[in-house]
């Protein structure tokens, strides 16, 4: 059903997709109703709030992804990735059609090399060591990884290995006169074999050269998991450094994280703390300070109704911090607490459907 709807989809384009050996439609569907504490939203700028929100345990989203054999181990291959608000219909990232991904590579048995907007090696090799897998509602992933997880112009390597997985990238700055300015670059490795993992990866992100300078954002993450049976623990460690003289930036700052899952049948139960060591923030352009250290807790409850879909309950507290630590998340905030707060609680419960 998917290939035959993505055929109709590419001759209503002009039948460019036809040539492809193998195209899918793919995407999630994920909503629920929230409720927030000591937030600056709600009426008056201070109390609670009840929302309906897209993306509780995964960012909802459609696309398109696609292969071409071409032979000797050769392979062509694409995705279109578009991030939606299942609340109110709307495209988010900016507006974006194919604001999540959009890129084409060739692989080989060595490897892949892709091209357009992607999420870092950082991101990647990290995602198996989030005790959430990236829950974008109350796990801190932006805080985590940063506001340029994903990036645009390019150019990335992946490798695997048996057990280890190698990755690098570059994304063009597309300046004239410097290569380096407004550019990202990273990398890092993770083995992962008979429940044990680690990784360790570096991502960097070059501001525009100004006075002879360039100023970077530069962060170093490091993570193991194990598994036995039907639980799983995780825990990481992430470095973060800015030169950046941006208000409300964080200068340099030392996350940790430790979580565990536990599953049986189709229930599955999720507990993680996050806690960050802020050693220096940039309230404005010209001052810095050193605000409270935030954390936060995170319990989910997720039951399985099929392979497809499910339903869960998502609650967690934050101290010194809004939650997600969005106080210091600057643009990308999607929590502000009310002034005077010190924590805030969120509980939400939705469902989730893959297709």
């Amino acid at each position: 059903m998917k290939r035959w709807m993505a055929a109709v989809f590419g001759v209503a384009l002009g039948g460019t997709v036809q040539a492809q050996s193998n195209v899918i439609l793919y995407g999630v569907a994920d909503a629920n109703i929230e409720y927030t504490t000591h937030n600056a939203m709600s009426t008056g700028g201070s109390g609670s709030r009840v929302a309906m929100q897209s993306g509780g345990l995964a960012g909802s989203r459609f696309g398109f992804r696609g292969t071409e054999e071409l032979g000797g181990g050769l392979r062509a291959l694409f995705v279109l990735e578009s991030a939606i608000a299942i609340d109110n219909g709307t495209l988010q990232q900016g507006g974006r059609l194919w604001g999540r991904q959009a890129y084409v590579g060739l692989s080989a048995p060595y490897g892949k090399v892709t091209l357009g907007r992607q999420y870092t090696s950082m991101f990647d090799l990290n995602a198996s060591f989030s005790p959430t897998a990236y829950a974008t509602q109350f796990e801190p992933v932006v805080f985590m990884l940063g506001t340029s997880l994903r990036e645009d112009n390019m150019m990335k390597y992946t490798g695997n290995f048996g057990p280890v997985t190698l990755e690098t990238h570059w994304a063009f700055g597309e300046q004239v006169g410097n290569i380096t300015n407004s550019a990202g670059w990273g990398g890092g490795a993770s083995y992962s074999a008979n429940g044990f993992g680690v990784q360790l990866s570096y991502d960097q992100v070059d501001g525009t050269r100004t006075a002879g300078s360039t100023p970077k954002t530069q962060k170093v993450a490091a993570a193991g998991r194990y598994e036995w049976g039907p639980a799983a623990v995780f825990a990481g460690y992430r470095f973060g450094k800015s030169d950046a003289t941006a208000a409300r930036t964080v200068a340099r700052d030392n996350l940790w994280w430790v979580g565990g899952v536990y599953s049986v049948g189709a229930l599955s139960l999720t507990l993680a703390y996050y806690y960050d060591d802020l050693r220096t923030f940039r309230p404005t352009a010209t001052t810095t300070s050193n605000p409270a250290n935030p954390r936060q807790w995170l319990f989910v409850v997720d039951y399985n109704l099929s392979k497809r879909t499910d339903v869960y309950l998502s609650t967690a507290y934050a101290r010194d911090s809004a939650l997600n630590f969005d106080t210091y998340n600057g643009p990308a905030a999607s929590y502000v607490m009310a002034n005077g707060g010190s924590s805030q609680f969120g509980a939400a419960i939705g469902m989730r459907h893959r297709f």
